[in-house]
């Protein structure tokens, strides 16, 4: 790119160049025509320059609106994949198993109360009793739970919308990407832990524009981007659910 502009810029000013020799040199008959054709061309070499110097901050406008797009369904399915891991005790690594998880399972409603109860045990070893009234001898914390009802997965999480069935395809602009979702288990103190990994890459969804700049997008560090070739959710190398992007596309922790 910039050595394009440079290319331009040489060309403008050999133009210009060129209009000055020919307001000298040639013939005068002449000169208007090709002065204006020289003027003419000047100003698309100008134009071409003007165009180089947004193609990127349209990019980037782009870019961000289709990384918005990703980020929201890397949302959505942490949600669910959370959801998952609660009742199942692991992560699924499909979307057919969470679509299915989403349509037929259902969150269990809990109630918790603290309450106080008389501790027998240490009432019994110091010979203490507690009486009618409740008064006396030793009482201990401890909280009752109680199921007062369920609610469907699909009903707490995507209540009127059925976006869950997408939730690894990403359509914006006319371009669909596919996020590649997978998970397992790794070993942490003698115990298999279940870990999740979503991951989507950059390329993907941004095939439409130019190849250059989904290069330079590719190889970004920076503390507003979304840093290398993916957008990602999780890890199969540690435990961790959270995202790679900044804060400006939502939540990531």
């Amino acid at each position: 790119m910039i050595t394009f502009i440079i290319i331009v810029v040489v060309l403008i000013l050999a133009i210009l160049g060129l209009v000055k020799f020919i307001d000298k040199k040639v013939n005068s008959k002449v000169k208007p025509v090709i002065s204006i054709a020289l003027w003419l061309i000047s100003a698309v070499f100008a134009y071409l320059i003007y165009q180089s110097i947004q193609a990127p901050i349209k990019f980037d406008k782009l870019k961000e609106k289709r990384f918005q797009a990703a980020v929201n369904k890397m949302i959505d399915l942490k949600a669910v994949q959370l959801a998952y891991k609660s009742i199942n005790g692991k992560y699924a690594d499909n979307l057919d198993t969470l679509v299915a998880f989403i349509e037929n399972e259902k969150f269990v409603i809990l109630e918790r109360k603290d309450t106080s109860i008389a501790d027998i045990k240490k009432n019994r070893a110091f010979g203490l009793s507690v009486g009618s009234d409740g008064v006396g001898g030793y009482f201990k914390d401890t909280v009752k739970v109680r199921e007062i009802g369920k609610v469907s997965i699909k009903d707490s999480l995507f209540k009127d919308s059925d976006r869950y069935k997408r939730l690894n395809i990403v359509r914006v602009d006319g371009i669909e990407a596919t996020i590649d979702l997978k998970s397992g288990f790794i070993d942490r103190n003698d115990a298999k832990v279940p870990v999740f990994e979503a991951k989507l890459n950059k390329a993907d969804l941004l095939k439409d524009q130019d190849q250059s700049l989904v290069k330079r997008e590719k190889n970004v560090v920076s503390v507003d981007g979304i840093n290398g070739e993916f957008i990602m959710l999780g890890s199969l190398e540690e435990v961790s659910m959270s995202g790679n992007w900044p804060k400006k596309y939502g939540n990531n922790e």
